[in-house]
């Protein structure tokens, strides 16, 4: 492989920042996923560039790398820390290091606490006084004592563009890199890290987030993109952290974080047997769950489009749905914000129960937050209003399968109006945070089977007793079936499945 140079420039070894979000971070990614090969080296200009956090996390920090296959090399001291090789002494030695480094680091801290609680303070008078030069990197300090947007703010905004267009952060980082964009640091490569640190910083609005735990100044920078457009990114990506999905292939996989196993509530995830692909229940995988199987890709995609069909009757055939789906994805954004914000503020409540101020402002965000809740409640209200359905052929012309974008743009919708799909010996389809039965799908090709009546009479999960009886090919097969019961549930609580006898007769 060729050589690589990882730099952070500005980031904090001493609170960890290069390993959550700075190119140690990105190093150890690429590792783990297989872009750097086990048995490459790792070459440090000082020891105490690899971290300065407590030293005995450090030194489990270096075991961690060393236990990647990766070998270490510092010029300061002269070192090679060998992965094959388990020397004691050597070990003592680093610790020894990373402890002066670390207690030095602790030293320059308290010192830089001071001079940067007076550089807040001038920021919260009225002249909003500048900070000084070390900000975002799409920012420069002009001569007037004012910020002003840089050539690299066109980056940001391309950034945040991709984003919304479903890509991750892995995708983003390729597009950037195949558009040729110059990357913010010495590097050649821009990486997953370096995107969600800029998807998440609240420069891009404008704002400056303070260190002391103090609100944040509003339009302290020139925003690079408004705040609808922020919240909705943020809302893409804590979609994509719940439920772990490993990289499968270049194909966007279409039922990514909407599929789940009927016999354990657990992921699925892609996998090539032979010359075909499955979805295979991820406890499965690691023989946690005998009572899944696995279904072939191209006929679930099948299925796939026949789902389409019944819930475009549901969610996709409304007015402007383009425009609803944004407006929710904002408004979404927005409500995981002001709960982080009011977790932040209880935490304040607690270590000072006495402050009316932090009561006051706690119980603010708190009103706030249930606003908010109930416009996401409205919008997806909204967003799933029926019409009439379309054919199966209308929904073929509408969606190309064989186009990534347009899969890419399915799931996500799909996603956003909290659709999941339970696979045992057919396909179960619910909806929201209380798992609502919608309808359920035949294994085969053979088509969907809908429900009588308004599907918003359906109650609960007891209902896909119902619907489970009405596809007969989730009965013929030996324990199949779903049954779901308020009082059953799997650690996740999506519900478990019980042995086809147990299916009431309602």
């Amino acid at each position: 492989m060729a050589d690589r140079v990882f730099t952070d420039e500005a980031v904090s070894g001493f609170h960890g920042d290069n390993i959550r979000s700075g190119a140690l971070g990105e190093f150890i990614h690429e590792v783990e996923t297989g872009v750097i090969e086990r048995g490459s080296y790792l070459i440090l200009e000082n020891l105490d560039r690899l971290t300065r956090i407590d030293p005995w996390d450090a030194v489990a920090l270096l075991r961690g790398i060393l236990q990647l296959g990766i070998s270490v090399v510092t010029l300061k001291p002269e070192m090679i820390f060998d992965p094959e090789k388990r020397d004691s002494m050597q070990l003592m030695q680093a610790v020894m290091f990373l402890d002066n480094a670390h207690k030095e680091s602790l030293r320059k801290s308290g010192l830089g606490k001071d001079e940067w609680a007076k550089r807040f303070e001038r920021a919260r008078s009225p002249t909003m006084h500048h900070i000084g030069r070390r900000v975002s990197n799409w920012l420069t300090l002009g001569d007037d004592g004012r910020y002003h947007l840089n050539k690299r703010a066109a980056t940001v905004e391309r950034i945040f563009e991709l984003c919304l267009e479903g890509l991750g952060s892995t995708a983003i980082s390729q597009t950037l890199n195949a558009e040729g964009l110059e990357t913010f640091n010495k590097g050649d490569r821009w990486g997953t890290t370096a995107v969600l640190s800029i998807l998440q910083n609240r420069a891009a609005i404008g704002e400056l987030a303070l260190k002391d735990g103090g609100e944040p100044i509003p339009n302290y920078f020139p925003a690079v993109v408004d705040v609808a457009t922020f919240e909705a990114a943020h809302a893409r990506i804590a979609a994509r952290k719940t439920g772990s999905i490993p990289k499968q292939s270049a194909a966007f996989n279409v039922w990514g974080k909407l599929v789940f196993c009927g016999a354990c509530g657990s992921a699925m995830h892609i996998i090539q047997r032979t010359k075909f692909k499955y979805l295979m229940c991820a406890n499965k995988r690691y023989g946690q769950c005998d009572g899944a199987r696995n279904v072939r890709l191209d006929e679930s995609e099948d299925v796939f489009m026949c789902m389409l069909r019944e819930l475009d009757a549901l969610h996709f055939a409304m007015p402007d749905p383009e425009r609803l789906s944004r407006e929710l994805s904002a408004v979404e954004g927005r409500l995981l914000l002001e709960r982080d914000q009011l977790a932040t503020l209880a935490k304040r409540v607690a270590q000072n129960p006495e402050s009316d101020t932090a009561m006051d402002l706690m119980l603010q965000a708190e009103s706030k937050s249930k606003a908010t809740r109930h416009e996401v409640e409205r919008l997806k209200a909204e967003l799933t209003g029926s019409s009439d359905k379309l054919s199966l052929a209308e929904v073929r012309a509408k969606v190309d399968m064989k186009d990534k974008n347009m899969r890419r743009r399915a799931n996500a919708f799909l996603h956003r109006l909290g659709v999941k799909v339970h696979i045992a010996d057919g396909y179960l389809v619910t909806q929201g945070d209380e798992a609502r039965a919608i309808f359920a799908v035949s294994k085969n090709r053979i088509g969907c089977l809908g429900l009588e009546g308004d599907p918003g009479d359906i109650p609960d999960l007891v209902a896909a007793n119902a619907i489970a009886k009405s596809v007969k090919t989730l009965l013929d097969k030996p324990g199949g079936g779903f049954v779901y019961r308020g009082d059953v549930t799997t650690p996740n609580g999506r519900g478990t499945r019980r042995p086809k006898g147990a299916i009431s007769g309602s």
